[in-house]
């Protein structure tokens, strides 16, 4: 297990953000909101739910799936699809990571949904685990353990540190990118 100070959690983010998108709750009117980081967002890892779930980031709310051209009688139909870019959201609680594996066995079962199979592969689900859940969570109830959200990799908060625990082989991968800042 690794440990990086929350005063340095700046730079953890812009090293992530070097390979691609990183997605985390952000500060928004009051509110916490997924959205992509940059130097200058407010990050906020300290409220337990954001307005929406982390699962948007793997469904889009608009997506051309293909376009269709019609010559005389003939119609063609291209597909629309673009290469997903790797990206890594950053934050996600244990009720949504445990929400993946059931999106995952819809999604991913025959026939496979080739879109949200390129995005699960493209992304790095970095959990964090919540250290006082609210009474009105229901992860007890669902038998999630939320101090143990899975993912690529879980972190835990612990006053003025962030400890970092990778789980799958592409969260070794983001490790790697990363080790030199943890300790």
């Amino acid at each position: 297990m690794y440990q990086i100070a929350k005063a340095r959690l700046g730079e953890l983010f812009a090293r992530i953000a070097e390979s691609g998108e990183l997605i985390l709750p952000l500060e928004s009117s009051g509110t916490s909101q997924y959205g992509t980081w940059t130097p200058e967002a407010e990050v906020c890892l300290d409220r337990l739910n954001t307005v929406r779930s982390a699962k948007d980031c793997f469904f889009p709310q608009t997506e051309n799936l293909a376009a269709f051209k019609m010559e005389g009688k003939a119609i063609s139909v291209n597909d629309q699809r673009k290469a997903c870019e790797p990206f890594t959201i950053f934050g996600v609680r244990a009720c949504d990571a445990a929400s993946f594996g059931i999106l995952d066995r819809v999604f991913l079962a025959e026939p496979v949904d080739t879109y949200y199979q390129s995005r699960r592969e493209a992304g790095t689900v970095v959990t964090l685990a919540c250290s006082e859940p609210e009474e009105t969570c229901f992860c007890g109830t669902f038998g999630i353990d939320a101090a143990n959200p899975g993912g690529d990799v879980s972190c835990w908060m612990d006053g003025e540190t962030l400890y970092w625990e990778s789980l799958t082989a592409k969260g070794a991968v983001l490790t790697a990118k990363v080790k030199d800042l943890l300790s």
